[in-house]
Parts: structure tokens; sequence; C-alpha cells
């Protein structure tokens, strides 16, 4: 896919050092902040190409290649114009593509996440405004799944009606993470690592995503810290699935996800929190690397240096119509 011009980073480029397993911290407490890029992406396919402009009597310099639009099955040559704008679909000359987006939003709401939550409201209708400038053939499907140390698919695992619903429930939950209890309710929260694994891949198996053929399928998945391997015991609650099994769900779904994540975290603010989301897990791949994703920094999204809305719009653009290439 294309590298980001905002602040998309490169999987692994955080700490490049640091590969230790999360470590469980303590109590939900202040949260460090850091700014700046601190990566860089990989690059493949450009945006767009055009046809170079001619007369009819201008003629190409001897040994100089030629840009020859494709034929169609009778012979006839199709219109470059047409076949190279942004969104033809490659192997399919004169085809424009004509894929879906389902975005499903997987959120840390534990009492740290405040401020995301409360961004990400302000500017869900943003996002969706700029994606319907894509001019797409489907209206945009919205998911919702939140974690604390247990996790949640929101609205049944079906799409919102429209962005607004899903606004509500951005609001809904950015107040929630004031109260420092689980999703489901019950004991509080007391550790910092939290549940990513088990919303990840409730948002891979249980979201009504439409056909893998025709749909580009995102999931935006916020934390600002480690995650409980499973199958294990969290603070007091089930973890139900382990990484390894998640990223293959994620892989099976054909699921792109794009973290938004922190370097350093726990109770200390001074643990390594990048493994699994820009530095390997236990040797395996972060899960945005595995996923053909990607991850930014969240303290430049809290901090105002990127804006998040433009970070999502990054995203779906580069992820739109973009062969899916898991990785491991």
């Amino acid at each position: 896919m294309r590298a980001s011009t905002i602040g998309l980073l490169g999987v692994g480029a955080w700490l490049g050092a640091c590969t230790s397993e999360p470590l469980p911290g303590g109590s939900e407490t202040g949260v460090p902040v850091t700014t700046g890029p601190v990566g860089s992406t990989s690059e493949d396919s450009a945006t767009s190409v055009h046809s170079p402009e001619t007369t009819a009597t201008s003629e190409p310099a001897e040994g100089t290649a030629t840009l020859e639009p494709p034929s169609t099955d009778d012979g006839t040559a199709t219109d470059p114009d047409v076949y190279f704008d942004l969104g033809v679909v490659p192997d399919t000359p004169g085809s424009k593509c004509e894929s879906g987006i389902d975005i499903v939003f997987v959120m840390d709401v534990s009492t740290s996440m405040g401020g995301l939550l409360a961004q990400m409201a302000d500017e869900i209708l943003e996002v969706d405004a700029a994606i319907e400038k894509l001019d797409l053939p489907t209206d945009t499907h919205y998911g919702l799944a939140v974690f604390v140390d247990d996790a949640a698919l929101l609205n049944d695992g079906a799409p919102y009606d429209d962005a607004a619903a899903l606004q509500a429930d951005f609001i809904m939950w950015s107040n929630f993470t004031a109260s420092n209890e689980q999703v489901g309710g019950g004991n509080s929260n007391y550790t910092w690592t939290e549940n990513s694994i088990d919303a990840l891949y409730l948002a891979a198996t249980d979201f009504e995503w439409r056909p893998a053929e025709s749909t580009t399928r995102i999931v935006i998945h916020t934390t600002d810290d480690t995650f409980w391997d499973g199958p294990t015991n969290g603070n007091g609650v089930p973890i139900l699935h382990g990484y390894e099994e998640t990223v293959e769900a994620l892989q099976d779904a054909t699921v792109r996800v794009y973290s938004f994540a922190d370097q350093i975290g726990g109770a200390c603010g001074c643990d390594d929190v990048t493994p699994g989301w820009s530095t390997p897990y236990l040797g395996m791949l972060p899960v945005p690397e595995a996923t053909d994703g990607g991850v930014y920094d969240i303290n430049q999204i809290l901090g105002g240096t990127v804006s998040l809305a433009d970070a999502i719009n990054t995203a779906v653009e580069e992820s739109y119509c973009d062969p899916y290439e898991p990785v491991g």
C-alpha cells in the first residue's frame, strides 16, 4: 500500500531493539506524552498513472518504449484515460473498482483513554464525510467493539444505521471511561494490561462483514498499553483468545488493522508497550504488519500534531481496492 504522508509509522520502527512480552502493570493512572514521527512506511503502488499526451504526427524516438492501452477481447483498444485512472482494477481493463468499505472501531475504554474517545466522537462525522467523497458504490458500514479486561462487540455485530448513531455510542463510551469499570460491569479495572486480543478477535469473526470480494475491511484499533494473551485469567476476567489465534482470524477475514498505540506505559510510565503493535511479540510479527495495516503513535493524536480524522481517512484511502497482502 502507499506510504502515509501524515504520520503512519513503519511497524517495528519505534523501539527496534525491544521485543519483550507485555507486562501487567498497576492501576490506571496518568499517560506519558511524547510527540514526533518515529518511523517510516513501506511503499508499493503509485496513486495514479496517466498515458502521455501525443499528437497525430508525433513518433516515438527509436528504441523508446511506448505505453499502449490494453485491448479488449475483440482486439479493440480501451480508452487509456479510463484504464489508468485511480481506482481501476489493474487486472480488469476498463473496470473501475466497485468495492464498499466496512470499518470496525476496536476501542480501549479504560480510564486513560477518555481523551481519545472524546476526540473520536468529535471527528467521526468528519471521517464519514471524507469517505463519502470517494464516491463509493454503497454506504460505508461501521461497527464498534470496546474492551477493558473484558470485551464486547456492540449492536449485536450489526453495522450502525449511520455515522450519527456511531457518534452517539462514542460519546457514551467516552463518558464510561471515567468509571474505571469493566465493559460488562462487576469488578473495577486494577491493571494497565487490557484485552485488545479478544476485542480484535470479536471484530474479525462476529461483525457482519460484507463479502471480502467486494469490500475493503478495516479495523481502527486504539490502546495505550499492553494486552492479555489468552487463554488465561486477567484481573478476574476470562481471556478467551491468544495472540497467534487472533492474527490468524484477522488474516482469514482479510481484515487490515490500523493501530493507534503507545510506546511507553504501565503503572510506572516506563514499560515498553510496543510489542504486538509496532515491534514483534514473542517472535511474531506485530498485528498491523501481519494484517497489511499500519500503526500510529497515539501521542501524536492526543498532542494534536497529527489529526485523528486525517489519519483514519489516509488509512482508508490507502487500503481501498489495494490487494490484501498479509505477512507470516
